[in-house]
């Protein structure tokens, strides 16, 4: 094979070889057996299959204006499945109020792992302002991208020990220390003993915390940050049976159709066109001054 022909050659095996490796590198993700999991969640302390739905209730003061105001959080378990990551997942959805306005939905997604740990799969958000749609911020399913599940709820629980709640690297990060393991906590839904005490925070808000208790056979009871506090008031009857899994979640909306991995793809195969076309050119003009030639 003729010298330029080979430096193209050599050219484009360098940008494949280099491009495969990147791209092996972005997809590197743990592997997940959906066999291993259930849309059932029953873990004791974080058991939505088995509890109806719930109300808290609570304030929060506003650090640079001492403006406090009410705060209103209704979750329940719908009755349906989803899946996310190749996973058959549970779907609880959660409204928020301030002041009796609404002001987010979410959809979050739980399976519960054989060993008894609550996985957290991601979240649909949609946050809203004066009653309009206002974005999407906080968004993230496991398996889009370098997303992962994370665990809401251990099987094994051990003072001092934190586990990831949330795996979306810029966007969720979410942390718990576990803190004491036989709390008493009393809210306006009753009195609970022998729950789970944790410190929540977060790498992307540095300096926010939260202290969140979970009690048996109930769940999330309260929570405590420095200006603000919101407890359970009520607990309806357990849920029925959700009904069988839809279509996979597909991944949030990132505004480009999907058309940038398709953009990425044309950009290496043009450049490996010209990088094949320059060595084409260089044999040919060897050959050309060769002939010329005495």
């Amino acid at each position: 094979m003729k010298r330029g022909a080979l430096l193209a050659v050599g050219m484009l095996a360098s940008l494949l070889l280099i491009t495969s490796s990147n791209a092996r590198q972005s997809v590197a993700r743990p592997k997940i057996d959906p066999a291993d999991f259930q849309s059932a969640i029953t873990n004791p302390l974080f058991p939505i299959s088995l509890t109806g739905p719930k109300v808290f209730a609570g304030k929060e003061t506003d650090p640079d204006t001492d403006e406090t105001v009410g705060t209103r959080l209704e979750s329940r378990l719908l009755d349906k499945t989803e899946v996310v990551d190749g996973v058959t997942v549970a779907v609880l959805e959660e409204k928020a109020y301030v002041d009796g306005e609404l002001v987010e939905v979410a959809l979050d997604y739980f399976a519960q792992h054989k060993d008894g740990s609550v996985w957290y799969f991601g979240e649909r958000v949609d946050n809203y302002e004066d009653g309009k749609l206002k974005d999407h911020a906080g968004q993230w399913l496991a398996g889009d991208g370098d997303n992962e599940p994370g665990t809401i709820m251990p099987a094994q629980l051990q003072v001092g020990a934190t586990h990831k709640q949330e795996l979306a690297p810029d966007v969720a990060e979410d942390k718990a220390t576990v803190l004491a393991l036989n709390e008493t906590v009393q809210v306006p839904a009753g009195t609970y003993q022998g729950c789970l005490k944790t410190l929540d925070f977060s790498p992307l808000d540095r300096g926010v915390e939260e202290l969140k208790w979970y009690c048996p056979g109930v769940g999330l009871v309260k929570e405590q940050g420095a200006d603000s506090v919101l407890e359970l008031i009520s607990a309806g009857p357990a849920p029925a049976a959700p009904a069988p899994a839809a279509a996979p979640v597909a991944a949030p909306a990132t505004g480009d159709g999907g058309l940038a991995d398709v953009a990425d793809a044309w950009v290496v195969l043009l450049a490996a066109a010209a990088f094949v076309a320059a060595g084409l050119a260089t044999l040919k003009f060897v050959s050309i001054r060769r002939s010329e030639r005495p």
